[in-house]
């Protein structure tokens, strides 16, 4: 069931009040902030003697008695009853629920107690309840000692955390406390050491962000006022909550991030908690205020395990060392202590502010303190002899906080509504602002290099570290979940819308710095084209060189062999003249050897006719026969001279015949093989023109080639001058490629937080419904 509340009622914040003190006469009231340092009375006690063992007489006596020890169990006094029974203690000081004795006489556990009766009356059960809650109390004399907590020790580390990041479960709650019309002002502010998370204070209520996207993560209820000081633990597991109702009373709650369950609860005050800080060991929280005690607590007990009164004004800042050696606190009259954790001895007092000391911050590595003031500046102080070692002028008009960051940086706050974030030697890294009333809380996420301060109004802005872009701004006081869907639904349709119109310029971004890189592909593809293509002319016009050189030299050779041919030719020609005049004298030669051979054959058969006759006629003729044959011998030798002679003439005529013909057939042959030769130049000639044909068109080629390349590669050195995306762009691109993932992630996380208010939504509703 929720309530409208207006801010105008709630209590303000304290820590800051004397920030403010100016504007008293502007008609600022603080009614509702007490500086009464009388305590008040303490609720009543429950003791055994007075109030339990009554019940146990009444209820167990007759079983549990010195007499009748049933079980070794005695209820009729203190001491036996402390003492236990056969199963063991029956009482667990501080905490009924785990307490054997009252788990029997409640039924739920067994045996149950008194047997096969019916419980005893819920007012008696519940006052054996508190009675053990409170401590088992023996008597009015007796301390209270509390319930334990759940928490436990853990052991100190600077380390990331391996379950880091803790988170808020999706369960946890997104309702608001309050629903109000206006905000109040900022009066606590943290962020998570190891996750993109924030928690904003608010009227009875913790407001968890996430500020990776600035979507609500969840709301601590916070009944006990006002929180005035919000601390996660180092590991970032735990948040602590410290605050109250001015005047009134103050606690410090101790919240499981990831659960929202409240782990812990330190403290009693009688005035709201200013300033409280939980050691890196979760063993001890220190707390402060108004009542200028400082008192340090057992987180497991609750107990008090020391407490100082050294201020002389109310304490406005208290902080463990990281390494839990020491602990610093600081008031509204300048003063500022080191104490040693453990002991609470007094360590070091430290010196030099001359206005109200606002906020405290140590090192990550616990070497030095950090402190600001009212008077405006902001001081680093060594520890062995508490020495200031640095401070420079801050924030004109007054330093409200200020907080070291998990890179050795310190980022701040003040009166002059700006955030700005510092090196460790004073100068300004950058400055975030203007806020639209005085700062009053900051905080930096070193998860999300983002940067939170909180004003007066009540708006917690954010911007990127990095740049100083504003992102957004977190509320104190979230609207109720239909108005949460509204708005995220709207935001979801802007961010969809966003994400879309980036992801579009940053397409046709690439597209044209793409263009320009494929545009240098094809020329450089072109080049290469061209160049192969000057590579092939060159070797064509090698391999044309060659054929032109291969031809000519045929051709010479064939020519050669035509010209020589020709003078066979020319040679055999006149030898036939010659041989074909030396046949026909040759033939005159044998015409009158054959005619003389005749004519000498023609007188050797005259002479034998004649010899016939002659021997014919005897003795008669003997002379003349004697005559005849002397004559036919002389012819006959005559003839046989003539047969030689013909034969003598044959054979030349023969042997000139001969060389008639083989000249002839040497024409013949000479008569081919000049064809052929000619033939072969004819071809040769052919070829060298061919291949000077071939020769040229590569040599034109080649010309061409080499006049177009220098202006493709002219232009190439300026497409690849002009191709790499320029500074501008690659910054645009770096910028839309962020907006773009970062809208992503914004519509995704949009997307589960519409889905987790509409169950959240869905689950009240069924609860009302039933």
């Amino acid at each position: 069931m929720k309530f409208l509340a207006s801010p105008q009622g709630l209590d303000r914040p304290m820590k800051h009040l004397l920030v403010l003190t100016a504007l008293c006469g502007l008609g600022f009231g603080f009614s509702e902030v007490h500086a009464a340092d009388e305590e008040k009375e303490p609720e009543k006690k429950i003791t055994y003697d007075d109030d339990i063992l009554p019940i146990f007489r009444q209820r167990c006596g007759s079983c549990h008695n010195g007499n009748d020890q049933k079980g070794g169990l005695v209820l009729d006094t203190y001491v036996g009853m402390m003492q236990g029974g056969g199963s063991g203690d029956v009482i667990e000081r501080g905490d009924a629920s785990s307490s054997y004795l009252y788990m029997v006489i409640t039924h739920e556990s067994e045996p149950v107690m008194p047997p096969n009766q019916p419980k005893m009356p819920e007012a008696e059960l519940a006052l054996v309840r508190d009675w053990i809650d409170m401590g088992a109390l023996e008597n009015k004399g007796s301390k209270v000692v509390k319930k334990k907590n759940e928490l436990a020790k853990i052991e100190i580390s600077t380390e990331r955390p391996a379950d880091a990041p803790v988170m808020p479960a999706e369960s946890l709650t997104l309702d608001p406390v309050h629903v109000y019309g206006h905000a109040n002002s900022i009066t606590a502010l943290a962020t998570s050491p190891w996750a993109p998370l924030a928690a904003v204070s608010g009227f009875e209520q913790i407001v968890l962000y996430d500020t990776s996207t600035g979507l609500l993560a969840g709301v601590l209820p916070f009944p006990e006022g006002v929180p005035q000081i919000l601390k996660f633990s180092r590991n970032g597991q735990l948040l602590m909550a410290g605050g109250g109702r001015g005047g009134a009373s103050g606690k410090v709650i101790i919240f499981d991030v990831k659960t929202g369950n409240r782990v812990a609860e330190v403290g009693n005050e009688y005035d709201s908690v200013l300033a409280a800080d939980i050691s890196s060991d979760h063993a001890m929280v220190a707390l402060s205020g108004p009542k200028r005690l400082i008192r340090v607590h057992s987180v497991q007990t609750g107990e008090l395990l020391y407490e100082k009164k050294k201020h002389t004004d109310w304490v406005l800042a208290v902080e463990f060392s990281p390494d839990g050696v020491l602990l610093a606190t600081a008031d509204r009259s300048n003063g500022m202590q080191l104490w040693e954790s453990l002991t609470g001895n007094e360590y070091l007092s430290l010196k030099g502010h001359s206005g109200p000391i606002t906020d405290v911050s140590w090192r990550p590595d616990s070497n030095m303190l950090g402190s600001c003031s009212e008077d405006g500046t902001i001081r680093l102080w060594e520890l062995n002899d508490g020495k200031e070692v640095k401070r420079w002028n801050a924030h004109g008009g007054g330093v409200s906080a200020m907080d070291f960051t998990r890179e050795g940086n310190i980022i701040s706050i003040g009166r002059d509504r700006k955030v700005k974030l510092w090196q460790l030697d004073g100068k300004e890294i950058k400055s975030f602002g203007d806020l639209k009333d005085l700062g009053l809380e900051v905080a930096y996420d070193a998860e999300t290099k983002r940067t939170l301060g909180g004003d007066w109004t009540g708006e917690v802005r954010v911007w990127d570290a990095t740049t100083g872009t504003q992102l957004f701004t977190l509320a104190p006081n979230p609207a109720d979940l239909p108005q949460q869907l509204s708005s995220v639904n709207k935001t979801l349709a802007e961010q969809t819308n966003k994400k879309e119109a980036v992801t579009k310029e940053l397409a046709a971004l690439n597209a044209k710095i793409a263009g320009r890189a494929q545009a240098v592909d094809g020329k450089k593809k072109e080049i290469a084209g061209q160049e192969a293509a000057l590579k092939t002319a060159n070797e064509q016009k090698a391999a044309a060189q060659s054929k032109v050189d291969a031809a000519k030299t045929a051709l010479s050779k064939a020519n050669g062999e035509v010209t020589k041919l020709t003078g066979v030719r020319d040679q055999l020609a006149k030898d036939l003249t010659a041989h074909q005049k030396d046949v026909a004298a040759k033939k005159d030669a044998l015409d009158k050897a054959t005619a003389s051979k005749q004519a000498a054959d023609k007188k050797v058969a005259e002479l034998n006719a004649q010899i016939q006759e002659l021997e014919k006629q005897g003795e008669a003729a003997k002379d003349p026969l004697a005559q005849a044959k002397a004559a036919l011998a002389e012819a006959q030798k005559v003839a046989e001279s003539a047969s030689q002679a013909v034969a003598a003439a044959t054979q030349a005529h023969q042997a000139a015949t001969a060389k008639v013909q083989a000249t002839q057939k040497g024409q013949q042959e000479n008569a081919t093989a000049l064809a052929a030769a000619q033939k072969a130049a004819g071809e040769q000639t052919a070829a060298v023109k061919a291949a000077e044909q071939s020769l040229n068109t590569a040599n034109a080629s080649i010309a061409k080639l080499n006049q177009s390349l220098p202006a493709l590669k002219k232009q190439l050195a300026e497409m690849e001058k002009a191709a790499p995306a320029t500074d501008a762009e690659k910054k645009k691109q770096a910028e839309l490629a962020a907006a773009a993932k970062e809208t992503e992630t914004l519509v995704a996380a949009l997307k589960a937080h519409q889905q987790r208010v509409e169950k959240q939504m869905a689950g009240a509703q069924q609860a009302s419904a039933n």
